[in-house]
């Protein structure tokens, strides 16, 4: 990521092969199945324009018009350029969404018949079974209470353990 003081300096070294210099602003933009994804930008007035004419567009006759590289960068009120905030880290899933995940995975109901000796042919029963295992009546409660949370966190060490394993013969 570049640092805004470091812009003019980078402008400066790409001088030589800039075609056109200057501020635009979002007009519209649109991203469709039929005509593709596009952008317009409005010009601050018609010199800027003269760059433009006469070049090859896309439209009904020109399935590609004239191409250019784009280099922007968005700016503040003060025309000094915004500062991007760093890209955030996805939060973790909450217990109670892992869980629901959980019970529709084929691999981890197969798994829970084994443990648990009981049948687990769908997602209801096994919600039902984790729900019995952790000692709560409902799966958000793996959320608010630490002891059926640790519970829960110890299944799911046992699962990975046992899909680490590798399968005997008996076992396939």
């Amino acid at each position: 990521m570049m640092l805004p003081e470091e812009v003019p300096e980078v402008l400066r070294a790409l001088a030589p092969y800039m075609t056109e210099v200057c501020e635009v602003s979002l007009a519209d933009w649109q991203d469709n199945p039929n005509s593709g994804a596009w952008v317009k930008f409005r010009l601050p007035d018609e010199k800027h324009l003269e760059i433009y004419r006469g070049k090859n567009r896309a439209g009904r006759t020109q399935k590609w018009g004239q191409r250019y590289q784009m280099m922007l960068i968005e700016i503040n009120d003060d025309e000094t350029p915004m500062q991007t905030e760093p890209e955030k880290q996805p939060r973790p899933m909450k217990l109670s969404q892992v869980a629901g995940a959980l019970c529709h995975d084929e691999k981890f109901r197969a798994w829970c018949e084994m443990q648990y000796g009981d049948p687990c042919p769908d997602e209801t029963a096994a919600a039902s079974l984790i729900r019995e295992v952790c000692g709560i009546e409902s799966r958000a409660h793996l959320d608010v209470n630490a002891d059926a949370a640790k519970v829960f966190r110890e299944l799911l060490t046992d699962y990975d353990k046992a899909k680490d394993e590798p399968r005997t013969a008996a076992q396939e």
